[in-house]
């Protein structure tokens, strides 16, 4: 589960109001633009049979994207078996991703697996490597599934799980070296993901249902309000979680063109997930 940032919505989507801790890097403001069509597009989700991987598959693929997956195990549809956290894959990965339009990466590292060192590999370096070869494919846009600022700012300040948030800046840094123009590339930063059918302990994980009833609470304005003036271990407590299949759309959106920057928290991401609907 990631706890949510709340950024402002306005006309488009208005750059994220200033936090009262330094930026750990320079934020692109959110964009969503007009309307671009799924069809005809050639799509690579990364990490395609996963949690929300398969489920940006599934949006793509019913918008009309011509979109394979790539994974360990080899599934999904147009199913590229690599295992993207060995080093020696980065070649066969940039040889199955020429002539696509974007990439979707949904790689990543459960953090409460205990491995730092796995953790910063996978979140880090293997979606660095992504986006190198997503560039050097002649891949258009990038979209890279991170985590919350307000996650990593309470959690990672405090060295917890610190492979994973190592790993996650890693991979934005990456990002943005591999597609430096404004509008090749969005990172979507949930906080906590909820979704499906069933509990789930490691990682945590909450169903739909329980989901729901937790973001009416947490997104209520006099909520919201209450966190946005709290510090920051309250204002990740009270942090709107997110629906997966909102972070689905929203990469979804990212890879057809029509949103681009950084969608921090929930209602940034439903923002773009609605481009979607």
């Amino acid at each position: 589960m990631s706890l949510a940032a709340s950024v402002s919505v306005a006309t488009r989507i208005a750059p994220p109001r200033a936090r009262t801790a330094a930026p750990r890097r320079a934020v692109a403001p959110l964009r969503v633009v007009a309307s671009a069509s799924a069809s005809g597009q050639k799509i690579a989700v990364l990490g395609g049979t996963g949690f929300v991987g398969s489920r940006v598959v599934d949006v793509l693929s019913k918008a009309g994207a011509d979109v394979f997956s790539v994974s360990k195990s080899g599934g999904g549809p147009g199913g590229v078996a690599l295992d993207l956290s060995d080093p020696a894959s980065s070649g066969a990965l940039a040889e199955a991703l020429q002539g696509v339009d974007a990439v979707v990466s949904c790689v990543g590292f459960n953090p409460f697996g205990g491995d730092e060192a796995m953790s910063l590999a996978v979140n880090g370096d293997a979606n660095a490597a992504a986006a190198a070869a997503a560039a050097k494919a002649g891949a258009k846009r990038f979209v890279y599934v991170s985590v919350a600022s307000v996650v990593a700012e309470v959690l990672g300040d405090a060295n917890l799980m610190t492979g994973y948030f190592e790993g996650k800046k890693r991979a934005e840094d990456a990002v943005s070296t591999a597609f430096p123009s404004s509008n090749a590339k969005l990172i979507v930063k949930p906080s906590f993901v909820y979704g499906g059918d069933a509990f789930g302990v490691n990682p945590p994980r909450v169903t739909q249902q329980y989901g729901e009833i937790l973001t009416k609470l947490l997104g209520a304005s006099l909520v919201k309000n209450i966190a946005e003036k709290s510090p920051g271990p309250i204002k990740l407590t009270l942090a709107e979680p997110v629906a997966v299949d909102d972070v689905a759309r929203a990469c979804a959106a990212g890879a057809i063109g029509d949103a681009d920057g950084v969608a921090d928290g929930a209602d940034a991401i439903k923002a773009c997930a609605a481009r979607m609907a």
